[in-house]
């Protein structure tokens, strides 16, 4: 069991373990928080601003050839109220009349199939002007265009009473004259609901050819990407006491009748349909704690002697945007025909493009691949076009569409970028020069064209919105939303599976190879791996209008790599102090360092080393001599003094057995030259040894004889899983130890085997001492006594 613990806490099996609870704690804060969300959001604005932009290249002075977009819609032009056209016709707002001499010069157009198709105002008209012939003039030429559409504002609060009849009404007017949408699945309680509205005047009202919501959302950060493709308008229709509502009280949901309770917040609750006794007590637990009380007179005496709660009936209206309305109209689809389902898409079915040569409508298709030129302008390679047979728009559950900003915002000058084209205002609508539209300058065919009239100058208005690419005009995001819907260009996001297997499947990776290569090409793999899905992620969502979630998977890489390097490094300096316990005693701090710097095998390895015996000669005599405790000091100072030169030698201490010293060279360490070191240890030793000995008294001193043997020896830690021990096994190790106790019979200190003077023969001096048979050993052995080593005694 402890075995297989300390296996599941190795970094290579436990570093997979901190990855699987890095996929939980991403999941855990993307499913509970917004977090990630947010993160992923402005990561969009990133990916946005590396779309590519198809810029003007000059050709020569006053000339330019700009190569179009495939992804925007030809059919787009913005007229905008820019700064040259306020200094020619003056103050905003402009006379009622300028914006009537505007739509006169399109409707002047004979051909009809040069004229517009649609002519959005990005106006508003909600109060009568000063000059009421104005307002006549603006009137009689929008019944004359029969292309023009108009706005209205939504607003969360209620109008003034004195007003909320009259507003409905225009609301009222636009539908009758434009239609409405009528098919419309799903949760709509959950969208937005918007108690007032803005509309335009009804006379205008009546004279439009569509109409819808400018309504813009900004996310959390005050940045506008989405719009409501449908939004929710509510009418007041009757107000309740608690007291009045009854179970099985008739509301046609099915209609889109609702019943509402306002908290203390103002914020509304939709009270579930069909009312039941349950639900009643439930519903009125929950208005004596969060909604406001109505004091009641019931015996007209002045004085309040009852409370209760309002409860509003409302019918609601499903608005279209501006952008849906105008789609819908240059795709030939009636509002009726539209499918509207929460939380997933508005469909239009079957679209038609119309054909300006021919007059008729045909099949609708958009543009996939341009066509390739050759120097000399001749098609290389046709254009390519998908046929559409319907366009599926995805919204969100409050009815939102994300916007697929196709570029940063136009310029108004020639000369300047523009991602849709801009012409000024001043253009069209300076155009009557004389009542009689007959001796106009002749107005350009604006072929199938919906073209969008807004403010385009600083400080004209209040509708500059902050976008990805900074601040946009307002109608340049209606253009934008228009745009995805005629391209059928709209982002999509893939499935959250996708996602957290994206999500899992990369950590697992980067936790596999953090916990098994080195910190740097750990390192290196990760911010590889982050710079790779960056572009990798960026390029699809450019090619192709897909989201695929970056901050999670390159958020979950960074904390994955530090959290396994910071846990490696907590093990490994946990190793390193248990390496330190085990060889500190036995090596030299160099060769500690070394151990750290490359850890030992664990249990027997084969290795060259070469082994060294020394023992006490006449240690009996020895101690007869002296007390215990003056023994043992005795022979501390030896073994210390021994011990140290060991140690100076780069060697490895063994074990003491009394008086007997074993160590070795060539482990835990590797070492070339361990043969030459230990050699030189051994003759140290005897030197060292000479000078304590001319310290102490005759009977006191020591006389010791040293053996050295090289060759394969099992070298590891030994013993139990409890108590083990670094040392050394084998004949080699045995015939080292024969050698030490060989010296008595030649009256020598340091005697080397044959296979040490192999290795050392060219650097010591040795005296060859014969050919001996040691115990458990077949074949005679050549000794020699060790001498000197001519080039000296330095480790």
């Amino acid at each position: 069991m402890a075995s297989k613990r300390a296996r599941f806490f190795e970094t290579k099996v436990f570093g997979l373990v901190i990855g699987l609870l890095i996929i939980l704690v991403f999941i855990g804060i993307d499913q509970g928080t917004a977090i990630l969300e947010r993160l992923e959001t402005k990561m969009l604005d990133v990916h946005f601003r590396l779309k590519t932009l198809y810029r003007p290249e000059s050709t020569q002075e006053g000339a330019q050839v700009i190569q179009r977009n495939p992804n925007i819609s030809p059919d787009i032009l913005i007229l905008g109220i820019d700064t040259p056209t306020l200094s020619r016709i003056g103050r905003w707002p402009f006379p009622r009349y300028r914006h009537a001499d505007l739509i006169n010069s399109f409707s002047r157009i004979a051909d009809p199939n040069a004229r517009e198709q649609a002519l959005f105002l990005d106006l508003f008209f909600i109060e009568p002007s000063d000059d009421a012939v104005n307002d006549a003039l603006l009137l009689e030429s929008m019944e004359h265009s029969g292309t023009v559409f108009l706005e209205t504002i939504l607003d969360f609060s209620e109008p003034p009473s004195r007003d909320y009849e009259e507003l409905f009404e225009r609301h009222e007017r636009l539908f009758e004259a434009s239609g409405r949408i009528t098919n419309v699945t799903g949760d709509w309680h959950t969208m937005p609901s918007f108690f007032g509205l803005q509309p335009p005047l009804q006379p205008l009202g009546g004279a439009v050819e569509g109409f819808g919501h400018a309504n813009l959302f900004d996310d959390f950060d005050k940045v506008y990407r989405r719009q409501p493709m449908v939004a929710r308008v509510s009418e007041l229709k009757m107000e309740y006491l608690f007291e009045e509502l009854s179970p099985g009280m008739e509301i046609n949901e099915e209609n889109y009748e609702r019943l509402v309770w306002f908290d203390t917040t103002g914020r509304d609750h939709s009270i579930d349909l069909p009312l039941t006794r349950e639900g009643l007590d439930a519903l009125r637990s929950e208005l004596e704690s969060n909604a406001p009380a109505v004091a009641l007179d019931n015996d007209q005496d002045g004085e309040p002697d009852a409370t209760s709660f309002i409860i509003r009936h409302y019918q609601e209206y499903i608005v279209p945007s501006i952008t849906l309305a105008l789609a819908a109209d240059y795709l030939n689809v009636p509002m009726a025909d539209l499918e509207v389902e929460i939380d997933s898409h508005v469909r239009i079915p079957e679209p038609q493009m119309f054909d300006t040569e021919t007059g008729q409508w045909g099949e609708y298709r958009v543009l996939v691949e341009p066509a390739v030129l050759n120097e000399a302008g001749e098609v290389v390679t046709p254009a390519e076009y998908e046929t559409l047979d319907e366009i599926i728009i995805p919204i969100d559950q409050y009815g939102m569409m994300l916007i697929n900003f196709m570029g940063p915002r136009s310029s108004s000058a020639r000369d300047g970028y523009q991602t849709f084209p801009v012409r000024p205002y001043y253009g069209y609508a300076l155009r009557a020069t004389t009542p009689d539209p007959t001796t106009w300058p002749p107005t350009l065919g604006v072929d199938n064209k919906i073209i969008m009239v807004g403010a385009f100058a600083q400080g004209m208005a209040d509708d500059e919105k902050l976008t990805p690419y900074g601040l946009m005009y307002g109608v340049e995001v209606h253009a934008n939303a228009l745009n995805s819907i005629l391209m059928n260009r709209f982002i999509h996001y893939v499935p959250t599976w996708v996602d957290y297997a994206i999500l899992a499947a990369v950590t697992i990776l980067i936790a596999f190879m953090s916990s098994r290569l080195s910190t740097v090409w750990s390192f290196v793999v990760a911010l590889l791996f982050i710079v790779v899905s960056f572009f990798a992620i960026t390029t699809i969502f450019d090619t192709q209008a897909v989201v695929v979630n970056f901050s999670s998977p390159a958020l979950s890489v960074i904390f994955t790599f530090v959290s396994i390097v910071v846990y490696r490094v907590v093990t490994e300096e946990k190793d390193k102090r248990r390496i330190r316990d085990m060889f500190g005693k036995y090596v030299s701090p160099a060769v500690v360092e070394e151990i750290l710097d490359s850890p030992p095998e664990l249990g027997g390895v084969d290795k060259d080393l070469t082994v060294f015996f020394s023992d006490i000669r006449g240690f009996t005599t020895l101690s007869e001599a002296m007390t215990p405790q003056e023994l043992v000091n005795h022979l501390n100072i030896y073994l210390t003094s021994m011990t140290d030169i060991i140690l100076e030698y780069r060697g490895t201490l063994d074990k003491y057995v009394g008086d007997e010293i074993m160590c070795f060279w060539g482990a835990p360490v590797p070492q070339e030259e361990h043969a030459i070191l230990a050699c030189k240890s051994a003759l140290r030793q005897m030197q060292a040894l000479n000078e304590l000995n001319e310290g102490w008294p005759p009977e006191r001193r020591i006389n010791i004889g040293i053996g050295l043997n090289s060759g394969i020896m099992t070298v590891g830690n030994m013993g139990s899983t409890g108590r083990m021990n670094y040392t050394l096994m084998g004949d080699n190790v045995n015939l080292g130890a024969r050698l030490e106790g060989t010296n008595k019979q030649y009256g020598t200190n340091v005697i080397i085997s044959e296979f040490t003077h192999g290795l050392v023969k060219d650097r010591v001096v040795a005296r060859e001492l014969d050919n001996i048979r040691v115990k458990g050993k077949n074949k005679p052995v050549q000794i020699y006594e060790l001498v000197d080593v001519p080039e000296g005694l330095g480790a």
